[in-house]
């Protein structure tokens, strides 16, 4: 998440925020970064932790055929407390670089 919407929704890296719109939800931690442009998200789509899938719009282009994975749209909120079997498994950094 970029630091601008980081900052306007209270979050900082390490928090627990639920994502969530009319297709499902999920709760994610926070990495705040500035390789992701304000308004926008990356969230994992396939993970053996869990993905964000649940959250994909079913809309498909008429035209193309292609569905609208990438044009989800969601709203977030921070999760109050702590879960501490979630916070204490997730990472905070990528673990997949390429070198």
């Amino acid at each position: 998440m970029s630091p601008e919407d980081a900052r306007r929704l209270g979050l900082q890296s390490g928090d627990l925020a639920e994502v969530y719109n009319e297709e499902g939800n999920g709760t994610f931690l926070v990495y705040v970064t500035d390789a992701v442009k304000p308004g926008m998200l990356f969230l994992v789509m396939y993970h053996w932790r869990g993905t964000s899938n649940s959250l994909v719009s079913g809309y498909t282009d008429p035209k193309t055929t292609i569905p609208w994975y990438k044009g989800t749209r969601v709203a977030i909120h921070k999760v109050a407390g702590t879960i501490p079997s979630v916070q204490q498994t997730a990472s905070l950094l990528q673990q997949n670089k390429f070198d």
